[in-house]
Formats: C-alpha cells, sequence, structure tokens
C-alpha cells in the first residue's frame, strides 16, 4: 500500500507550444489552401497530462525543458496559472523551445508536426535532480517527446523507489521497445497505432485489440490501456481483459484527448478507483476535451467530468 505521504504525481516529458492552423481540409503535396484561422497554445504531452492531472485536483510536478525565449516563458508561466509546480522545469539557452505545428479540419481531425528544441534536450541529470520527489510521488507519467534514453533511465528510478509508473507511448516508437523497458511499466497507454508498433501486430477492430492488449500485459506483467477512439478502449490487467465504449460527442478538435485521457485515468487511480471505474472517468476527460479547441484550453476539471457523467447517468 502506498504511504499516505505520497500524494504527488512526477510528469517528465515536453513542453510544446502549438502553433495552430483550422482549414477545411489538410493540403495534398504541393497545393496551397487558405485557412481559417492560427493561434499559438500552450502543449506538448508532458505539460498537457501534467495540466490535465492539476485541473482534476491532483498535485502535480512537471520535469522538462523550454528554450530561454518568449514561447518557454509563456509556457512556463501556463503552467504556473494552472497549478502545476514548474521549479524542475530548466531553461536550455542551447536551443529553443519546442513547437508542435498543427493542421486541424473541419471534422476534428487533426495532423501534426512536433520539434523537439528543447524537449530533445532532457536528460539524465534532470531525473537525478528530481529525483527527490518520488519519495514523496505516487506516480510518474512519461511519453514519448523526450528521449527514449531519459525515459527509460526515469522509469528504473521511479520503480526503485518503489513509485508506479504510467508510459504513454505517444508518439508511436520508430521501433519495438525494450522488453527489460516494458516490465518497468505499471500502466502502458497506447493507441491503435502505438500498440501495433510495440506488440508488432496489427490492430484492426475490437477483437484484434483485445488480443494485442493481452499480448502486450504478458509481456510488460503490468496494466495495459489500448484506446481506439471512437470505439472505446480496452483494457488487459492479467486477470481479465475487457472493452469499454466510447461516449458519444460531436468532435470539434481531438488535440489533447488521449492527455486528458491519462490525466483522467492517473487522478481516478490515485483517488482508489477500479481501473474499470478510472477508466470509464477517463473516457470522459477525453471526450470533454475533443468537445473544444486547442490542447491545455480543452482540458476539463473535475467537477466538468463528474456533470458529465451524471449527464449519462453514470456516478
Amino acid at each position: 500500500m502506498q504511504s499516505d505521504m505520497k500524494k504527488k504525481i512526477v510528469v517528465l516529458g515536453s513542453i510544446n507550444m502549438d502553433l495552430v492552423v483550422r482549414t477545411d481540409r489538410a493540403p495534398e503535396g504541393g497545393e496551397t489552401l487558405t485557412g481559417s484561422s492560427f493561434q499559438t497554445i500552450p502543449g506538448g504531452k508532458g505539460a498537457n497530462q501534467a495540466v490535465a492531472i492539476a485541473r482534476q485536483g491532483g498535485e502535480v510536478v512537471m520535469v522538462g525543458r523550454v528554450g530561454n525565449d518568449a514561447f518557454g516563458n509563456e509556457l512556463v508561466a501556463k503552467l504556473k496559472e494552472n497549478k502545476v509546480n514548474v521549479d524542475q522545469v530548466k531553461y536550455d539557452d542551447t536551443c529553443s523551445t519546442g513547437v508542435a505545428m498543427i493542421v486541424v479540419e473541419k471534422t476534428g481531425q487533426n495532423r501534426i508536426i512536433v520539434v523537439a528544441g528543447a524537449n530533445g534536450r532532457v536528460i539524465n541529470t534532470d531525473v537525478n535532480e528530481a529525483r527527490t520527489l518520488f519519495s514523496q510521488s505516487e506516480f510518474l507519467v512519461v511519453q514519448l517527446e523526450t528521449p527514449l534514453s531519459t525515459v527509460a533511465y526515469a522509469l528504473n528510478a521511479a520503480k526503485a523507489e518503489h513509485v508506479r509508473t504510467v508510459f504513454n507511448a505517444a508518439p508511436a516508437p520508430s521501433k519495438p521497445l525494450d522488453d527489460a523497458m516494458l516490465k518497468q511499466i505499471d500502466y502502458l497507454l497506447v493507441n491503435e497505432t502505438e500498440a501495433e508498433t510495440i506488440a508488432d501486430k496489427a490492430v484492426e477492430n475490437i477483437e484484434s485489440a483485445l488480443e494485442v492488449a493481452q499480448n502486450l500485459q504478458r509481456k510488460t506483467k503490468g496494466n495495459i490501456v489500448l484506446t481506439l477512439g471512437e470505439k472505446g478502449s480496452v483494457v488487459a490487467d492479467g486477470t481479465s481483459v475487457w472493452h469499454t465504449p466510447a461516449f458519444k460527442i460531436e468532435v470539434v478538435d481531438t488535440t489533447a484527448a488521449g492527455d486528458a485521457f491519462t490525466g483522467g485515468l492517473v487522478n481516478s487511480l490515485q483517488k482508489g478507483m477500479s481501473l474499470k471505474d478510472a477508466v470509464i472517468h477517463a473516457s470522459a476527460a477525453g471526450a470533454l476535451a475533443a468537445c473544444k479547441f486547442g490542447a491545455q484550453p480543452s482540458l476539463p476539471t473535475g467537477d466538468e467530468i463528474k456533470e458529465f457523467l451524471a449527464s449519462r447517468n453514470i456516478c
């Protein structure tokens, strides 16, 4: 059982400025289209997940890097505004703040190009300097927008301190992940593409997703949550495997919906919910995020999630 003193959640990951263009559809190669709007919006999978957790009442510490530039200053200010502890966020003079170029179509579908910038400079030393936090923390949350070697090092460090680890394997890794690393993960969160890369097996429908989730569970010995967009998600926990349907919504923008899902899952688990109930709350968080435009601005609060579930007669 986790100590009552272990209340913090450490998020190690990317901090980006999203440069967002809205358009009817994405252009084909060599084609120029007119967009309807342009915005700069705080993002980055790590920062998004930290804000998602904080908005739902979690005590979050962010570990990461930004450039010593205007975007970096603004992003750190936004994290503070959302009650995320930024004591372990470093300013890097050697490169720019990370950015993501995002094209959002009128259907809500998005296409994203990420330039890592300072996120690519997050190193083991950053983990070591934040390691004293692990003794005060229940969860470490990581993704793949910072160097894989640093992510692996952080997972090992967390497990050494008996911290539960949550690994959102996004964006999809370029090759299968090391088995030793996978065994350091308590909760592996993947979408269809990410699951296919790690498991080396296609996810074509719910039935195949259930099979892939079970295969990944046997490989990691942890809990697998495989999200399927509008088809919901499947979970394998080593004892059983099940499908949770998605909530029916009118999609506005799917940017950060997965990050909202991750935040909802971690918060719910920390509150002592079963994994089945935590996935339902996570699904509600993801659905609410997809109903709004932008990354961090779309992330729901705990009260909004409660109201959403109550409106569907789910406590």
